[in-house]
C-alpha cells in the first residue's frame, strides 16, 4: 500500500475537509449531513453552504452534553448504527469520527451507510490506524489505562465518566486501511483522498520528543509493520451519481 500523506494536526484537517465539502455542493441549495456517532461539537465550518445536521449516538449522555454545551443539532437519534432503520438515499453527507473502532461488527455500519448515502453524496470517515504504532497500543492495553492517559495526559478531567470518552475498543478487522479500500471496492464507490494524522507528536515539548522516539523504537522493532509518523486515517469517500455529476471535485 503507498505512503500516506499526513496532516500535521487537526485544525488543518479541518479546514482541508470543509473546503472540500464546500465545493463539492457548491450548486446544492441545502445539503442533509448526518454525524454518524456524535463528538462533542460539530467539526467543519460549512459558511456558505445551507445544511440540515442530524446527530446520531448510542450513548444518550453523550447527546445530552452534545445539545446542552452547543446545541447545534437540528435533530437527534438514539441508536444503534448497525441497527437502524432510516431510509435509503437520505444523507447528502455522513460524517463519522472514531466511533468504528469502537463497534464490534462495525462492517453492519458500513452497509448502512452506503444505504443512507445519497449518489454522489460524500462519506468522512476517521478512524485511529490499527497498525499504528498509536493502535497497536490501543488495542493491547486495559481500558482503565485509556481513561488515565486522558486524564493526566490529554487533561480530560471526565474522562471515563457517563458520556465522556475514552470508550473501550474493538478494531473489527474491517476498520483498517486494507478493510475501507475493500469496502469501497465492494460497493464501487470512488476512494477520494486517504490521508493519515498525526495528532500525538507534540515535538515542542519534552514529553512529544519522548513519544517520538518511543513510537520510533515500537516502529523498527516491529520491522516497520507499525507505522510511527501518525495514528490516524481520514478516508473522503464519494457514492458514485446515477446521473450526470455535477459537482466540481477539488483536489486536496
Amino acid at each position: 500500500m503507498r505512503d500516506l500523506s499526513i496532516i500535521e494536526n487537526s485544525k488543518t484537517e479541518s479546514l482541508l475537509l470543509a473546503d472540500y465539502v464546500r465545493t463539492h455542493f457548491s450548486q446544492c441549495d441545502c445539503i442533509s449531513i448526518l454525524e454518524a456517532g456524535c463528538g462533542q461539537s460539530w467539526a467543519l465550518d460549512l459558511n456558505g453552504i445551507e445544511y440540515s445536521l442530524t446527530g446520531i449516538d448510542i450513548d444518550e449522555d453523550a447527546l445530552a452534553l452534545r445539545k446542552e454545551n452547543f446545541d447545534d443539532l437540528d435533530n437527534t437519534i438514539i441508536g444503534d448504527l448497525r441497527t437502524l432503520d432510516l431510509p435509503d438515499k437520505q444523507y447528502d453527507l455522513i460524517y463519522n469520527a472514531f466511533v468504528l473502532e469502537h463497534i464490534e461488527d462495525a462492517e453492519k455500519v458500513l452497509n448502512n451507510f452506503y444505504r443512507w448515502l445519497k449518489p454522489n453524496g460524500l462519506l468522512i470517515l476517521k478512524i485511529p490506524d490499527r497498525d499504528s504504532v498509536y493502535g497497536f497500543l490501543a488495542r493491547n492495553t486495559p481500558h482503565w489505562s485509556h481513561i488515565l492517559f486522558y486524564r493526566h495526559i490529554k487533561n480530560c478531567l471526565h474522562a471515563g465518566q457517563p458520556g465522556y470518552a475514552p470508550y473501550p475498543v474493538i478494531y473489527d478487522d474491517s476498520i483498517s486501511r486494507s478493510g475501507i479500500r475493500n469496502f469501497c471496492k465492494k460497493y464501487d464507490l470512488e476512494l477520494i483522498k486517504e490521508l493519515g494524522k498525526n495528532n500525538y507528536i507534540k515535538e515542542k515539548q519534552v514529553t512529544g520528543w519522548l513519544v517520538k522516539y518511543s513510537a520510533m523504537l515500537m516502529s523498527i522493532c516491529s520491522l516497520g509493520y507499525l507505522s510511527w509518523r501518525h495514528n490516524d486515517l481520514v478516508f473522503i469517500i464519494r457514492k458514485k451519481a446515477t446521473g450526470p455529476n455535477l459537482s466540481t471535485t477539488p483536489t486536496i
